[in-house]
This record gives C-alpha cells, sequence and structure tokens, in this order.
C-alpha cells in the first residue's frame, strides 16, 4: 500500500470510529475527552450530531473522494481538516489556558497525521 492510500485509509477509518463512539455513546466520550458528563438531552443530542454524525461524514467523504480516484483532494480533505484541527486546538491552549493531557495528545495527532498527510501529497501527480 502506497502512502497516499496508507494516509487516506487510516484517517478515514479514525473519523468514522470516533464518530460512531460519539454516536454510540456520547456521555461515555464526553466524559473520557474533557471529564464532563451530558447533563442534559440537548446536550447528548448535539454530542451524537456534531462529534458524531459530522465525524463520521468526513470519514465518508475522504472515502468517496479516494473511490473516484480523487486521490488529491482527498489528501487535501485530510490535510485541511486535521490542521484545521491543530489550529483551533491550539489557539484554545493560547486563549484558554492548560487542558488535560488528552487535548495534547490529539493535538500531536492532528499535526503528525496532517504534516504526513501532506508528505503523500507532495508525492502524488498532479493527474488523478
Amino acid at each position: 500500500m502506497n502512502l497516499s492510500k496508507f494516509v487516506v485509509y487510516l484517517a478515514a477509518i479514525v473519523f468514522i470510529l470516533y464518530g460512531l463512539a460519539f454516536t454510540i455513546n456520547p456521555n461515555g466520550m464526553s466524559m473520557l475527552v474533557t471529564g464532563t458528563e451530558l447533563t442534559n438531552t440537548s446536550d447528548l443530542v448535539d454530542f451524537r450530531a456534531t462529534y458524531g454524525g459530522m465525524t463520521i461524514a468526513i470519514g465518508v467523504i475522504i472515502l468517496y473522494l479516494h473511490a473516484i480516484n480523487q486521490i488529491r483532494p482527498s489528501l487535501i480533505a485530510v490535510t485541511v481538516v486535521l490542521l484545521s484541527m491543530a489550529g483551533a486546538r491550539t489557539i484554545g491552549f493560547i486563549v484558554d489556558g492548560a487542558p488535560n493531557y488528552l487535548m495534547y495528545a490529539y493535538l500531536v495527532l492532528e499535526l503528525g497525521g496532517g504534516l504526513l498527510a501532506l508528505l503523500a501529497l507532495s508525492k502524488t501527480q498532479n493527474i488523478d
């Protein structure tokens, strides 16, 4: 498997599994990630929709682009999503202060994945 396929499949699988975890168990995932309990129905519904549904959609879109031979756009999508998450997370660190250890781990994974996607992108040709 080449680097482009590896990056696309890994990112898509992680997004889909992470989204499914939030869809199936939003309160448990909230406790794991932020240490806070979701206390009302709207919390649960919004976590399922945003962290669950939207995250699953990102993974599916990445897989779809790859499936229709849009390798570069799929790598661009991975890059933009991961580096945008890392950028917004960094702003949170600066504005909001020191978070839990998982936020630092996520930042490392987002930066690493985004840079790996950029590397794969640099190795792909401009034709799809």
